[in-house]
């Protein structure tokens, strides 16, 4: 690989770091669509298993820029209840542009508040509670922000072929995620297999889900356009209870937030920087040293910041997805919080991780989550035949 300056970046736990040693004493296998010279093993003790034909990568020219007075500023906050991080390389000694960044800085904040009142499980005027407190069957008026994102999700639940599936609400509480108190402890708290595939039926109508965007007129007598989603009426009976569908956009909601980033970055004519949403979600621009950043993937099974593969992104989006994250182990067994459709069950696949660049952030999120359920064989037909336009590298046991 060309040598330039690099900037490490650790996902998916985000931290900037120099080279630091491995200390992986179990081999494991890596899978990707990168050419041999787009990459670097950082772990010896992760092994090829193979190069996933068709990537074809994007010809894009950049223009040179005199960045000799650049300086680089950052900011931090909150919205999803995540810790959002930007970071703007930019000539920051011209008169304004230090009041500029702060204008910047603040309409990102409220773009992102803005996608939390739509999608966020949290606010309780959210679109995605208006839906899941609505009885079977009912239609309510939602927000364009929640339109396009549930537009969005449904494409991608008809691409991946009902691997991605938001509607696997009650099967991720089941288990102990999303607003559940707490992880099962042993096995006879997990829940009983006929619940769970109750859950998953009822999850499985997620195509039934209709939205609608209609044009009506106001007060003032102009037309404007108003969104709906309808609720599947089919629901189900679990311990007595009537069960109707709740979904949680949560995974493609941050990266739909990260792509509404990249579009402020370039109303601003920020071309080099990052924007880092959670560890799992990031918009790259360009590093003002050497043009590329280098991305490092975090070893999935340490704690520490190892990583075992790096590779240059730039003018790019990326999502990770992996069972290191929210998880438990019960009698050796791993639980994590990304459900297989197939068996309404955390994912046993034998996929630790999936890290997908370019493109858009809230298609990536999806990718990720589908690719870790659907197996080693399944994922390499899926990334040679959908993803040739991305970076696509996923780990197994």
């Amino acid at each position: 690989m060309k040598h330039f300056k690099r900037l490490f970046l650790v996902l998916a736990c985000f931290t900037l770091i120099l080279c630091a040693g491995c200390k992986t004493e179990t081999a494991y296998y890596f899978y990707t669509n990168v050419p041999s010279d787009g990459f670097e093993i950082a772990d010896k003790n992760f092994v090829l298993g193979g190069i996933i034909e068709g990537y074809t990568p994007p010809e894009v020219e950049y223009p040179e820029e005199d960045v000799s007075n650049y300086t680089t500023m950052g900011y931090r906050f909150t919205a999803m209840l995540t810790d959002i991080n930007l970071n703007v390389s930019y000539d920051f000694s011209k008169e304004g542009e230090k009041s500029r960044f702060s204008e910047f800085c603040r309409k990102i904040v409220d773009e992102m508040k803005r996608f939390d009142n739509a999608i966020s499980t949290a606010v309780t005027y959210s679109d995605i509670n208006k839906f899941n407190t609505a009885a079977a069957g009912d239609t309510v008026e939602i927000t364009r922000t929640g339109y396009e994102i549930l537009e969005i999700a449904k494409n991608l639940y008809s691409e991946t072929e009902g691997y991605y599936n938001p509607a696997l609400y009650y099967n991720i509480q089941a288990y102990g995620f999303g607003a559940a108190q707490a992880y099962p402890e042993k096995l006879s708290d997990l829940p009983n297999d006929e619940d769970v595939a109750k859950y998953t039926d009822l999850a499985n109508h997620f195509e039934d889900l209709k939205t609608e965007c209609r044009e009506v007129e106001n007060a003032n007598g102009n037309t404007e356009k108003r969104f709906y989603v309808t609720k599947p009426a089919y629901t189900v009976e679990v311990g007595g209870e009537t069960l109707s569908m709740k979904i949680d956009l949560g995974g493609i909601g941050k990266g739909y937030a990260v792509d509404r980033a990249e579009e402020i970055f370039d109303e601003y004519g920020y071309n080099y920087g990052y924007f880092n949403f959670g560890f799992s979600s990031m918009m790259f621009k360009s590093f003002v040293n050497g043009g590329s950043y280098t991305v490092a993937f975090k070893n999935p099974r340490t704690l520490a910041n190892d990583y075992y593969f790096t590779t240059p992104v730039r003018n790019t989006k990326l999502s990770t997805s992996g069972d290191n994250n929210q998880f438990y182990i019960i009698d050796g067994t791993r639980y994590c919080h990304i459900i297989d459709p197939t068996t309404g069950k955390p994912v046993q696949t034998g996929i630790m991780s999936v890290s997908v660049v370019g493109g858009s952030a809230a298609e990536d999120d999806a990718y990720t989550t589908a690719i870790m359920a659907m197996g080693k064989e399944k994922a390499q037909e899926f990334i040679k035949d959908k993803l040739s336009d991305r970076k696509v590298v996923f780990t197994c046991e």
